[in-house]
């Protein structure tokens, strides 16, 4: 990675989390502060939705850390939930098992995971495009992103006619003065945009009104002389009322943000469980010692109320635009 090669961060709240420049994601930490997520029995969690019949899947791209199995997701029947772009001929920048020869899950390893539960539970007609350019700590590299976005531009469909309609990013990074680099990422958006791609991104949990990218891309979009906001930002909400009306303290604001969901203490599936660690020298305390499992969470963050909107898109979008000549099949 070169000096100039900027990360992002991942749209999701630590305590004492400070600011980053950084793409990258950050998750509400457990008490043993090893993991990004806080662990919630099988019972918080809703059932999954049925199958839609008949099955007309609006896809979801999700530029993540790689969504995983889980019992909870569809792994069987014809089509299946998540697709992995890998079968359809791109190549990920991030192994897909980057916890290193210790096991080190890190704090993001299921990030994506838990974002396809909340995309599940929002829009069950949908599919997910797992694209893994996140890795286990949470982190994006620009360079990354840009590859993701112009594949995507380049293959506007799939095999059978599939297409993406649209394309979730749960991370960012706050603009440096004078930062010409963001054209690597504002250049395949406005070329996703151009034939009807939806672009949701989390506006990060600096609790600062300064823009973050990708999100801040809304406020360019809203002066486009289309009256679709083709890319909407979304900020978190927390409060004791449902649904919650306050900003959460840790999201960021302004005129920037376009979208507003809850986003704090949000419950979803995780392919990590928490387990008694026999290793006394893992210097992980008894039953908190993470490791590859079906289970549930709890976790907050502007990830979380970014994956509500692109939900709530696929839900509502009856049919994917596609590119002239396209073979009109209704996919989002």
């Amino acid at each position: 990675m070169t000096v100039t090669d900027r990360q992002y961060s991942a749209g999701t709240v630590e305590h004492n989390a400070t600011k980053n420049t950084l793409f990258a994601a950050t998750g509400k930490k457990s008490g043993h502060g090893t993991i990004g997520w806080l662990p919630a029995p099988g019972y918080a969690m809703q059932d999954g939705p049925a199958w839609p019949t008949p099955y007309q899947p609006r896809v979801i791209a999700l530029l993540d850390t790689g969504v995983r199995p889980h019992p909870w997701l569809p792994e069987a029947g014809e089509p299946p939930f998540v697709l992995h772009a890998e079968d359809y001929g791109w190549q990920s920048p991030i192994p897909d098992d980057d916890t290193g020869p210790t096991g080190d899950y890190s704090s993001h390893w299921g990030h994506a995971t838990f974002i396809a539960g909340l995309i599940r539970l929002a829009a069950p007609c949908a599919q997910v495009l797992s694209m893994r350019v996140m890795n286990s700590h949470g982190k994006v590299s620009e360079d990354h992103v840009a590859g993701a976005l112009n594949w995507l531009v380049d293959n506007p469909e799939l095999a059978d006619g599939i297409g993406v309609g649209i394309v979730l990013m749960a991370f960012g990074r706050q603009e440096d003065p004078g930062d010409k680099d963001l054209d690597e990422l504002r250049t395949p958006i406005k070329k996703l945009t151009a034939r009807g791609v939806r672009i949701v991104a989390s506006a990060g949990n600096d609790g600062a009104e300064r823009p973050v990218y990708p999100a801040a891309f809304a406020a360019e979009s809203a002066l486009s002389p289309d009256s679709q906001r083709s890319v909407l930002s979304v900020g978190a909400l927390t409060g004791a009322l449902a649904p919650p009306t306050e900003r959460a303290p840790y999201s960021n604001f302004g005129p920037w943000v376009s979208e507003w969901r809850s986003g704090t203490n949000i419950v979803s599936i995780m392919p990590l469980t928490t387990k008694s660690s026999d290793d006394p020298s893992s210097g992980l305390a008894a039953a908190a010692a993470p490791a590859s499992g079906n289970g549930y969470a709890w976790w907050s963050g502007t990830s979380f109320a970014a994956a509500a909107v692109a939900g709530e898109l696929a839900a509502e979008l009856p049919v994917w635009p596609g590119p002239p000549g396209a073979s009109g099949r209704v996919v989002a």
